[in-house]
């Protein structure tokens, strides 16, 4: 392999990064913007926290908070969701364990997901398995179209 070879690949690569890069941008902004949007529909407060990675569990959590009354530790819906995604992220390090504990975390977020989505809408099991064909990566159109949407509940 020539130079020029290795340089046109190394160049392909970065151009195929930067694309991810700004799609995952996008999928991000629009998801952001709709849990924004929920958030200040809903009274929710402190509303920005839908552009903080981490925030983004506490904003879902405070919008389908009579959903997570069975997890008793914590006082909103906001705290509880956020309690379990920080304990999934520490006991993710644990060797066997941490595997076991994230494929469970992936399935809740899918039931999370699901709650929100029947909150805000009459087809909430298609929406759903729309997310899981998609593998989550339709959950910021999803919840970006439901944003202007009334809560049923």
């Amino acid at each position: 392999m020539t130079e020029y070879e290795a340089a046109s690949l190394l160049a392909l690569g970065f151009g195929f990064l930067f694309l991810l890069f700004v799609f995952l941008l996008v999928f991000y902004i629009l998801g952001a913007i709709g849990l924004y949007s929920m958030a200040k529909r809903a009274n929710v407060g402190n509303e920005w926290l839908a552009f903080i990675p981490i925030g983004n569990a506490y904003i879902i959590g405070d919008l389908i908070d009579e959903k997570m009354k069975w997890f008793t530790i914590g006082k909103s819906g906001g705290i509880k969701l956020l309690i379990i995604t920080i304990g999934t992220i520490v006991l993710n390090n644990i060797p066997v364990i941490g595997n076991i504990i994230s494929i469970l975390f992936v399935i809740f977020w899918l039931v999370v997901f699901h709650w929100l989505f029947e909150k805000y809408s009459e087809s909430a099991v298609i929406l759903t398995i729309v997310n899981i064909i998609t593998a989550g990566i339709a959950s910021p159109f999803i919840i970006f179209a439901l944003r202007n949407k009334e809560a049923r509940y």
